[in-house]
């Protein structure tokens, strides 16, 4: 007999970019099969989602009787079955890679060099992938550009779906973080009604988009430096809808022209942030909040963000809304982010 649960009913357009949500923030009732009734999919859910979310994707909860989930094959089950190498090294094939649309990046031990080809066509037919690259040197440079080698493929661009947002890039060439997604999720739930708001770092849109599409704001400034990353970004305000909210600016955010114009500032860069931090404070009004970003040493924490912070704030002051540890970063360091509301002095 089918048991009674919750289910969160939600139109077919929307049931992917629903379900993906569900899933991250671990609500997804794995044990029961997802129903299809007609133009709407009905998703099985362990708790209650919350409010704003059900408003979000036009979806209402429902309490109704599911079938359990028929047993999957893992994917990586099917990917050792058709790998055409040495059974001996199979268990070294990764189990988990970035899945962008249908183009994957992989990571491969260095015992699996010689049949890295083999390998990518065993991924590609497993996942139905047009391409397969493989994450060679992590990420390099000022632009933040992976050191990515093509095994599979000549087509590189992906149209990733997040939270209905749609995200076009070349994975070959620009970095993209699934371990930033719950940041990119609370950027879309940050109430900022009538704000003028600057992405200092906006990439592709990882955050400006989010906020148009599901917040309020009167004006996004979204600023990128690299030429690639910004082509991408106005492609994807304008597959978003967004183009008469977010306004892209290709440059150095240290160059955007005035002060006291923001009422937000978002900071989603790494590394060398700070020194950015001088431009950010220019352009924030007072009593404006700046999300700072950094990657910081574990034992430099909580002060060292703070008092970088404070250092450009120059006779005013500030108040601590919130600081958040996002990921590891490397051995004995994180990536943070400080949530400051910041009071310039008169």
């Amino acid at each position: 007999m089918p048991r009674i649960v919750f289910g969160v009913r939600v139109a077919r357009s929307d049931a992917e970019a629903l379900r993906k949500v569900i899933t991250s923030r671990r609500f997804l009732d794995k044990t029961h099969a997802i129903i299809e009734e007609n133009d709407f999919v009905v998703i099985p859910v362990k708790s209650e989602p919350d409010e704003t979310l059900l408003k979000k994707h036009n979806a209402e909860l429902v309490e109704r009787p599911f079938p359990e989930r028929k047993h999957r094959e893992d994917p990586i089950d099917a990917i050792r079955k058709v790998a055409c190498v040495p059974e001996e090294l199979k268990h070294l094939l990764p189990s988990k890679w970035e899945l962008f649309g249908d183009v994957a990046v992989i990571r491969l031990d260095s015992e699996l060099d010689e049949y890295e080809s083999q390998i990518a066509e065993a991924y590609a037919l497993a996942l139905n992938l047009k391409a397969v690259l493989r994450d060679v040197g992590g990420i390099r440079g000022e632009y933040r550009e992976p050191v990515i080698r093509t095994l599979l493929g000549e087509d590189t661009v992906a149209t990733h779906l997040e939270n209905g947002i749609r995200y076009k890039f070349d994975a070959a060439k620009i970095m993209f973080s699934s371990g930033n997604i719950e940041e990119r999720l609370r950027m879309a739930d940050l109430v900022c009604d009538g704000e003028t708001v600057v992405d200092m770092f906006a990439g592709i849109g990882y955050f400006s988009i989010p906020l148009a599409v599901y917040q309020r704001p009167s004006k996004v400034i979204a600023c990128e430096l690299n030429p690639v990353a910004f082509r991408y970004l106005a492609e994807n305000i304008a597959l978003n809808q967004v183009s008469r909210i977010v306004k892209p600016v290709l440059g150095d955010n240290r160059d955007l022209a005035g002060e006291g114009i923001a009422d937000r500032v978002i900071m989603g860069y790494v590394k060398t942030t700070h020194e950015h931090l001088p431009a950010a404070i220019r352009l924030l009004k007072s009593g404006g909040v700046i999300h700072y970003h950094e990657t910081c040493p574990n034992e430099l924490l909580p002060n060292r963000p703070v008092q970088r912070i404070l250092e450009n704030v120059k006779g005013g002051r500030m108040d601590i809304i919130r600081m958040k540890e996002i990921k590891s970063y490397a051995p004995g360091v994180t990536h943070v982010v400080v949530d400051a509301k910041i009071f310039k002095p008169a």
